[in-house]
């Protein structure tokens, strides 16, 4: 017999072990779901919303300059830090995944510089072609095609909140790390145009984006819409906030779970005081009897945290790459933060179990335990 071994203490008590296993594997399971949602709503919106500021910034009309200076297009012309402006019609389409909604982005440009379009901002035709110029046609990016559940020959309209009543007819799928979809209709050159769908795109010079941005945003100050790749980012901090709230629910959610583990472990082992007692009589030191104590906490941790851990991913890869994949989105399950937050569960729930069981063995009175057995 070997009172102190581990293995023999988990052999004659598989219903503790298992039940303390399960609720480390709960506790990771929910924490590394939680964090990996979290994730996959970042990255499904935020590539959708910046990458095309990238390859090139846009200056937008407003109400107060409804018509975009000559001499502000002319000083971008001959910049040596813009390689090119292009005049575009600005439009949008919404795109949701779970907990959040934005929109993509829509350009009209004329037909000579469709072309130019494509090739700068990398868009591939991944079937059907692209609108032609005049014609209510779009040419939908993939992820956003997905998204509304458009396919070629669908009917849609765009930008509601325009009022635009002219229904799209689905000519083309586009495949782009900027996200970008294309129609045929309203030209830029277009005099129904209102304000705010008069814009220009201003392609950066090879390796002068940082000049570049910096010379669009200056116009911001005469009154114009203007959105660059820092612009973005700096918006994007801002609305970050909401994650990083995300973020300490989960962390507030750990610190709940932990107390719990730490309650339910110590109760278990305040039960466990004749055991204890006991084997203070037959001669075991409280070192070594803490040794075990210490064995026990850490095979139970470490082994709620691996399964946790395998199962938490198998159930992200199911449901919450499904759920977000599925429409145009990103779906992450294997997420390094994740991992370190799911990691504190059994870290922490060790640390606080171990430090009051220490301060229990060391008071048990072995005598009076044995004498009252």
């Amino acid at each position: 017999m070997r009172p102190l071994s581990t293995v023999s203490y988990f052999r004659r008590n598989k219903k503790k072990l298992f039940s303390n296993i399960i609720i480390i594997v709960v506790a990771i399971c929910l924490v590394y779901i939680m964090e990996c949602f979290i994730a996959s709503i970042v990255q499904s919106i935020y590539p959708l919303d910046a990458t095309r500021f990238e390859h090139a910034s846009i200056i937008i009309s407003t109400e107060s300059n409804p018509e975009i200076p000559q001499e502000v297009l002319s000083s971008l012309e001959d910049s040596e830090n813009i390689e090119s402006v292009i005049p575009v019609t600005v439009r949008q389409i919404a795109f949701s995944v779970p907990g959040s909604t934005t929109h993509a982005a829509v350009f009209a440009a004329a037909e000579n510089d469709l072309p130019y379009l494509t090739h700068n901002f990398q868009i591939a035709i991944a079937d059907g072609r692209l609108p032609e110029s005049g014609a209510d046609e779009i040419a939908v990016d993939s992820s956003v095609a997905k998204n509304n559940g458009l396919k070629i020959g669908s009917q849609t309209s765009i930008d509601v909140s325009h009022g635009l009543d002219r229904q799209y007819t689905v000519v083309g799928i586009l495949d782009s790390e900027s996200h970008i979809s294309l129609v045929g209709s309203p030209a830029p050159i277009d005099g129904l145009l209102k304000y705010d769908e008069k814009g220009y795109l201003v392609f950066h010079a090879d390796g002068r984006s940082m000049q570049a941005e910096n010379e669009v945003t200056a116009y911001s100050k005469q009154g114009l819409n203007v959105w660059t790749l820092a612009r973005y980012d700096k918006l994007y901090q801002v609305n970050n906030q909401t994650f990083q709230i995300l973020d300490m629910v989960v962390v507030l959610s750990i610190i709940v779970m932990v107390v719990c583990l730490v309650c339910s472990k110590y109760a278990q082992f305040f039960s466990r005081k004749s055991e204890i007692g006991i084997l203070s009589a037959l001669g075991y030191t409280q070192r070594e009897i803490t040794m075990r104590t210490f064995r026990e906490v850490v095979i139970i941790n470490l082994a709620g945290f691996i399964i946790g851990l395998g199962l938490a991913v198998v159930l992200c890869q199911i449901i919450v790459t499904a759920a977000f994949s599925s429409i145009g989105g990103t779906g992450v399950y294997l997420y390094g933060k994740a991992v370190l937050l799911s990691l504190l569960a059994p870290i922490l729930t060790t640390v606080f179990t171990l430090l009051p069981v220490r301060r229990l063995i060391s008071k048990v009175d072995a005598i009076s335990i044995v004498t009252s057995n």
